[in-house]
């Protein structure tokens, strides 16, 4: 799998003249190696030459996660003397570069500067050449995402019946971690947004001290991680009984999220879609608090290509995977986003969330 992966990236390397990529820990050195890492101090490097071979910088303390069959040569150093000469030896077995392909939108200063140590023309960003690839999800991948919405929603059905007025915000996100980490999750892919009462007009409100109050919405958005891939929900829900005006801000984004999934299939633009939503929540007289895209992509990482939102013209194609999470928040009152999982089909759309989305009253 993963060989194919970088025989595709090569391929489209060559197309743009890069002689070489260099990719850092994360979403993806772990597509197109496996290798499963988080960036630090200590710099680590995955090197995919034009010629589909294989190289790695590595500190020492973190060879054993490495399959060493799966490489041409690996580069180690330890703490104590850094990873100069290691990277010397690498530069020796690659020898002259013209254009090396980095990520731009990833790739620390501490670990750019350690590459300029080779010898190349220039650097090049090979953001866009990766993302063609990442956008469209295999069988495989969405399996794991539906492995991670399965998570994501057992947990928010185990947690509700602890969440009552009198218990704060923090008290819900720990419940929610914990039931995620109890079902295999490896993390979270950000902070557990709890937002109860006032605070849910913020729309990325992560969990505070804040008591639930009765008669307030709470938004919970939060995430789990499945072999390395993501599933994000978002669900308002009620503590008691709710004013009318919350009622009818709840009305309105629940059809604005089942509109807007309706309209998804192959060859609508991502434009087009987030317009369906926005149109709602216009014509409803709340346009102005409605102060994000529709949506974002998702797989292994929370957010990715493709952005629904406004102006995005790109075109939706079969595998492709995103959220819908139209959302309205009022300063002082109260806010209410819901959001599924979606995957573009051959003849439309499927939704890999289940969870109900009429308004739940605890």
């Amino acid at each position: 799998m993963y060989t194919k992966r970088r025989e595709k990236l090569v391929s489209l390397m060559k197309k743009s003249s890069i002689d070489m990529a260099v990719l850092v820990p994360g979403p993806n050195m772990y597509y197109f190696t496996g290798l499963h890492l988080k960036q630090s101090e200590r710099i680590a490097l995955a090197i995919i030459t034009k010629d589909e071979k294989l190289y790695f910088l590595m500190p020492q303390v973190e060879l054993n996660k490495m399959d060493t069959q799966n490489s041409n040569a690996t580069f180690s150093y330890s703490d104590e003397e850094g990873p100069f000469h290691a990277l010397q030896q690498l530069k020796q077995q690659i020898g002259l570069l013209g254009i090396v392909g980095v990520e731009f939108d990833s790739m620390h200063v501490k670990e750019q500067r350690t590459i300029e140590g080779l010898t190349y023309e220039h650097l090049y960003d090979i953001g866009e050449v990766i993302r063609e690839l990442r956008i469209n999800k295999d069988s495989n991948e969405i399996q794991l995402m539906r492995q991670a919405v399965n998570i994501v929603e057992e947990s928010l059905k185990a947690t509700l019946p602890m969440i009552k007025a009198g218990i704060s915000e923090m008290e819900v996100a720990a419940q929610l971690e914990y039931e995620m980490r109890r079902r295999g999750s490896e993390g979270t892919p950000f902070g557990t947004i709890v937002a109860s009462g006032y605070r849910g007009a913020l729309p990325h409100g992560r969990a505070s001290t804040k008591t639930i109050e009765a008669g307030e919405l709470i938004v919970l958005d939060f995430g789990s991680i499945y072999k390395g891939y993501v599933a994000d929900i978002t669900r308002t829900v009620a503590v008691g009984e709710i004013s009318p005006t919350l009622e009818k801000i709840y009305s309105i984004v629940k059809q604005a999220n089942e509109a807007a999934i309706e309209t998804i299939k192959p060859g609508i633009t991502a434009h087009e879609i987030d317009e369906t939503a926005r149109a709602i929540i216009q014509n409803a007289g709340y346009g102005r608090f409605f102060t994000h895209r529709l949506g974002h992509g998702v797989g292994l990482s929370a957010h990715e290509e493709p952005y629904l939102m406004q102006q995005n013209k790109v075109v939706l194609k079969t595998g492709m995977a995103f959220t819908i999470e139209p959302g309205i928040y009022v300063k002082d009152v109260g806010g209410v986003r819901i959001e599924d999982n979606l995957i573009v089909t051959e003849d439309g759309y499927e939704n890999l969330m289940t969870f109900s989305k009429e308004l739940i009253n605890l």
